[in-house]
C-alpha cells in the first residue's frame, strides 16, 4: 500500500472532493495525509485521515476575508495582485514546501494535488522525483490558467524562478508549461460534461464527479430540525450561494423574494447573514450550514451560484437547477446545464426577481423533475473512486507519473500572449473569445 499525500487550498469545492478521495483510498488500505486549511481539520480527522494544516485560524480568517475582496474581473487586477502578493509569494510557497517535504520521504509516496494552488506539491514531486497526480476541479480551469498566464506574462516566470533557485532547481522558460508539466492530469468530471467553448488538454483523464452513493435511509448527518422541513410535501426549494460570498450582488435577496409566494418551504444555507434581505418570509428557513448533497435528495429545486460541486450534487440527485452565475467557471456551468435541459441560468444583467420567479414556476413542473431524475439514473455507476484508485496504484514507481522537465522548457515557450499582436499564437476557440468579450462588457456595465 502507498503513502498518499494530498495537497489542496481554497474553499469547500476545492477541498471536499479531496476528502472523499482520501476517505476511499484510506479504505483501500493506503496511508493518507491531507494538507489543507485548518477549518477542515475536524472533518478530515473524523475519517481517520492524517491532517496537516497550512495555516492557523487567524491566518485562515484573514485569507478568507481577503479572498472575498479579490476581484475575478479580467478588467481589474489590483485586488488579485494584492492577494497574490500576500498569500502566493515566495516565502509562503517555501513555507508550504518545507511543511510538505518531510511527509514525502517514503519511496512509495504518491502526491495528489490541486492544480495551480498546490505549488509545494509540484516542487516536491520534481525535487524528490515522486509521482504526481495533478487534479483539475472543473472544465474551465485549464482555460483559466492560460488566461492568467497571458495577463501576467513575464511576472509569473520570474517569481517561479526565484522560488526554484531557493531549493536548487533549474530555471524554467514558461510558467504555463511548468503548470502543465505533470504527466498525469485528472479531471473531476465525467466525459459527457463538456463544452465546445473550451480548449481541452488531450492528456487529461476524466474520471467523473467525486460523489459517494446516497442512501436516504441512513441520512443521520441531517439534523432533525432540517430533516422535518425536507420531509414536507410539496418538497422544499434549497437556496445556496456556496461556501463563499463571491456571488451575484443581491443573490439571496432576489432568490428569496422570488420564492415568497411558492406553495412550499424554502431552505437558505449561508454563513453570510449580511447578504440576506431585512425581512424573511414565513416560508423561508435560514441555516448557517446544511449537508447539501444529502439534503438535495429531498428537494424539488435548487437555486445556486453555479459552482461545480453544487452542479454535481444536483445532477446526481436528479434535482432541477436555477443558476445565478457571475464569475470563474459558474457562467460556463450555467450555460451547460441549460443546454442539457436540466435547469435554467441567468447572468448578472438578467438576474432579477421577475425572471427568477418565472423560472421557478417553470422548473417546478413535473416534466422538469422527471427529466432530471431520468438523467441522474442514466449516469449512475461511473465508478469515479475506482477510476482514481486504479490511477493511484498504477503510479507506484511509474515514470509516466513524474514531472516532465522537458515540457517546461519547450511546450508553449514561443507563445505570444499580447492580444494586440496579430501574429499571436494563443489558441482560444471563437466561442471562448466571444464569451470573454461578453464578460468584459458585463463587468463594464456593472461599474
Amino acid at each position: 500500500m502507498a503513502n498518499i499525500v494530498i495537497s489542496t487550498h481554497w474553499g469547500d469545492g476545492d477541498v471536499i472532493p479531496f476528502i472523499s478521495i482520501g476517505k476511499y483510498l484510506k479504505k483501500q488500505g493506503h496511508d493518507v495525509t491531507i494538507f489543507t486549511h485548518c477549518c477542515y481539520e475536524e472533518r478530515i480527522k473524523k475519517e481517520h485521515i492524517n491532517f496537516v494544516s497550512w495555516d492557523t485560524w487567524d491566518e485562515y480568517k484573514d485569507f478568507y476575508n481577503d479572498l472575498a475582496k479579490c476581484s475575478y474581473s479580467v478588467t481589474e487586477m489590483d485586488e488579485t495582485e494584492k492577494f497574490r502578493a500576500k498569500y502566493e509569494n515566495v516565502d509562503v510557497r517555501i513555507k508550504e514546501y518545507e511543511l510538505l517535504k518531510p511527509y514525502c520521504k517514503r519511496e512509495d509516496t504518491i502526491l495528489i494535488a490541486k492544480n495551480r494552488s498546490s505549488i509545494a506539491a509540484l516542487l516536491v514531486a520534481e525535487k524528490l522525483k515522486l509521482p504526481l497526480i495533478w487534479v483539475y476541479m472543473n472544465p474551465y480551469e485549464y482555460e483559466s490558467i492560460k488566461t492568467f498566464d497571458g495577463l501576467n506574462k513575464g511576472t509569473l516566470c520570474k517569481e517561479v524562478n526565484e522560488l526554484r533557485s531557493r531549493i536548487n532547481l533549474d530555471p524554467i522558460e514558461s510558467w504555463l508549461s511548468w503548470q502543465c508539466s505533470p504527466k498525469k492530469k485528472v479531471g473531476l468530471w465525467p466525459r459527457w460534461y463538456r463544452s465546445n467553448i473550451l480548449n481541452e488538454q488531450e492528456d487529461m483523464d476524466l474520471v467523473g464527479f467525486p460523489l459517494e452513493p446516497l442512501d436516504r435511509r441512513e441520512n443521520s448527518v441531517i439534523p432533525s430540525v432540517l430533516k422535518n422541513i425536507l420531509l414536507e410535501k410539496p418538497a422544499p426549494i434549497i437556496i445556496s450561494g456556496g461556501s463563499s460570498n463571491k456571488i451575484i450582488k443581491d443573490f439571496y435577496r432576489i432568490a428569496i423574494k422570488a420564492c415568497t409566494d411558492v406553495d412550499r418551504s424554502v431552505i437558505v444555507a449561508t454563513r453570510f447573514k449580511e447578504l440576506l434581505p431585512d425581512t424573511i418570509p414565513s416560508n423561508v428557513h435560514v441555516f448557517d450550514y446544511i449537508p447539501l448533497y444529502e439534503s438535495l435528495a429531498y428537494a424539488s429545486l435548487i437555486i445556486h451560484h453555479g459552482g461545480i460541486g453544487t452542479i454535481s450534487n444536483a445532477i446526481n440527485t436528479g434535482v432541477p437547477h436555477l443558476i445565478l452565475a457571475n464569475c470563474c467557471d459558474t457562467p460556463l456551468n450555467g450555460s451547460m446545464i441549460k443546454k442539457m435541459g436540466l435547469g435554467d441560468y441567468f447572468p448578472p444583467l438578467r438576474c432579477n426577481e421577475e425572471n427568477v420567479r418565472k423560472s421557478i414556476n417553470k422548473l417546478l413542473t413535473k416534466c422538469y423533475k422527471e427529466k432530471c431524475s431520468e438523467f441522474a439514473n442514466a449516469h449512475k455507476g461511473e465508478n469515479t473512486f475506482e477510476n482514481i484508485r486504479k490511477i493511484v496504484e498504477d503510479a507506484v514507481e511509474n515514470e509516466e507519473y513524474l514531472v516532465n522537465y522537458e515540457n517546461m522548457i519547450s511546450t508553449h515557450k514561443n507563445i505570444d500572449y499580447n492580444t494586440s499582436n496579430k501574429n499571436s499564437n494563443v489558441k482560444l476557440s471563437n466561442n471562448m473569445k466571444k464569451y470573454l468579450l461578453e464578460k468584459i462588457k458585463i463587468e463594464k456595465n456593472l461599474k
